[in-house]
């Protein structure tokens, strides 16, 4: 019995120390280990995928919603310019520009209106079957082929009075045009005026001066009065 004893004694020293044996060859040699370190692997053994290396924060400032800066060197831009600089033809302001008033070509200047009548004035008269002397005919012309039947003037400081006159185988409407192209000249423009017997009248004006000019129809023509008052100039 005590033989039996030592026997299974024997055998189960046996089996620890084989485990142990076992266990120690299982374990990594260091050759195996530092190998693996180094990063080298034998040549059946499959090679491992390389840890990417973790990335630095980064110290540069937040990137903004606008668009980026011209990295294009432009008129404007120098070396202090910083990413919020804007780029040059951006305008980026919110004042309100006002409109541009469009303004029409100057016109060359245009020479002055003569007067009707300047100083001195001619003295009181009247003639028959002609012009009276001092009588201004360049202002108030004669109808071509009219008659002067009577015309007179009369002067008062400075105010002068003009009565004419005439028969002409012209009509009516002729008479009434030639005189407002001839008083248009000195800034006098017609208006209607009143009239009696069948007549037809215009009156011109211009600062303090008048003339009236009234005609009507004869049987071989027309007749027309004359009457002007004026205020001298000069």
């Amino acid at each position: 019995m005590k033989q039996r004893t030592l026997i299974v004694a024997g055998l189960a020293a046996a089996a620890v120390i084989a485990a142990g044996a076992f266990t120690l060859t299982q374990l990594p040699t260091p050759a195996a280990t530092d190998a693996s370190r180094s990063g080298s692997a034998s040549p059946t053994a499959r090679p491992h995928a390389a840890t990417p290396a973790p990335t630095a924060p980064s110290t540069s400032a937040p990137s903004t919603s606008g668009p980026a800066p011209s990295s294009t060197a432009g008129p404007g831009s120098g070396a202090g310019a910083g990413p919020d600089t804007p780029s040059a033809g951006k305008r980026y302001s919110t004042e309100v520009l006002p409109p541009v008033e469009k303004t029409s070509p100057a016109l060359p200047p245009s020479d002055p209106l003569p007067v009707p009548v300047s100083a001195p004035l001619p003295r009181t008269a009247s003639a028959t079957g002609g012009l009276v002397s001092g009588y201004p005919e360049k202002v108030l012309p004669i109808t071509p082929g009219a008659r002067v039947k009577t015309s007179s003037v009369a002067s008062q400081g400075s105010r002068l009075q003009v009565t004419m006159t005439a028969t002409t185988p012209s009509g009516v409407t002729d008479i009434l045009a030639f005189y407002r192209t001839a008083l248009a000249k000195y800034g006098m423009y017609d208006t209607p005026a009143p009239a009696q017997g069948g007549a037809t009248a215009l009156r011109f004006d211009r600062d303090g001066s008048s003339v009236t000019v009234t005609a009507a129809p004869t049987e071989d023509g027309s007749t027309y009065v004359i009457f002007g008052t004026f205020t001298a100039k000069g």
